[in-house]
């Protein structure tokens, strides 16, 4: 209901616009002599007018009130989701020995951009916790695309050595991409070497992270759960061992990683 409701304010928005617009002008050509209105049809325009400015009013005032109200709860929920995180990355290093200044967590939500009827689900970074700077790949992720996106859809835990991709991809041209990419419909999901990206989309992102583990948020909707969006933890480039996607894949990675998603799960929860 949100997003669409969201529409239907800017639709009466426009149209509230229109209609004063209109009245304005009407107005502005009876004072100049354009055209004549009788008293009552005068006051009528007038009134119009002045209600709509007053609704105008009345909306900002409330629409301000609930972005600073919005604000608030989005700087608590970034606050606890923050704290997860931290946990989670010096969680890891404690089970790995992984230096956590070579690890990274983000948390992506499932959201709806753009206007009817181009609206498309997107994966938009809630919180990132990095102890060290690093270049973005500057790509927007969707369900289906990249090692999060994978997790989105299948709505399972991953972990992807994407460096070995990287390197098994290494030379392949756009038009080889989209040949691949033919070949791997017809093949289940998780083999695929692509990840569901475009040929454009792997150049900005490869050779950033070295394994990446992405496991879902999961939601109570209505009727069913769902899911919310995802945990990712990333190993970057150059990679401090050899070994980094075993020690991703350990148990107790693993189940660290789902913790921390239900723990973030509860904090979302708390703020609708």
């Amino acid at each position: 209901m949100g997003p669409h409701w969201s529409q239907v304010r800017l639709v009466a928005k426009l149209l509230s616009a229109v209609l004063a617009f209109a009245a304005g002008v009407a107005l502005a050509g009876h004072e100049s002599g354009l055209w004549h209105f009788s008293p009552r049809e005068e006051f009528r325009l007038a009134a119009v007018s002045v209600t709509l400015l007053f609704l105008a009013s009345v909306v900002s005032a409330v629409q301000q009130w609930r972005a600073d109200s919005a604000e608030v709860t989005l700087r608590n929920v970034q606050r606890g989701v923050t704290h997860a995180l931290h946990a989670l990355l010096f969680r890891i290093q404690d089970e790995t020995g992984i230096d956590v200044r070579d690890l990274g967590a983000t948390v992506h939500l499932c959201a709806r951009t753009g206007l009817w009827p181009y609206r498309r689900e997107r994966l938009v970074p809630l919180t990132r916790v990095r102890f060290r700077a690093t270049s973005a790949s500057g790509t927007t992720w969707r369900p289906g695309v990249g090692v999060i996106g994978r997790c989105v859809a299948l709505g399972k835990l991953l972990v992807v050595d994407v460096a070995a991709l990287d390197r098994q991809l290494e030379g392949t041209t756009e038009a080889e991409w989209q040949e691949l990419q033919q070949l791997e419909r017809r093949e289940p999901p998780e083999q695929s070497l692509t990840l569901g990206m475009s040929y454009r989309e792997w150049q900005r992102a490869r050779g950033k992270f070295s394994v990446i583990l992405a496991t879902p948020l999961i939601g109570q909707g209505a009727t069913r759960s769902k899911i919310l969006g995802c945990v990712s933890v990333d190993i970057m480039v150059p990679d401090p061992g050899s070994d980094s996607y075993r020690l991703l894949s350990d148990e107790a990675v693993r189940f660290a990683a789902s913790a921390a998603a239900y723990e973030i799960s509860n904090v979302l929860a708390a703020s609708t």
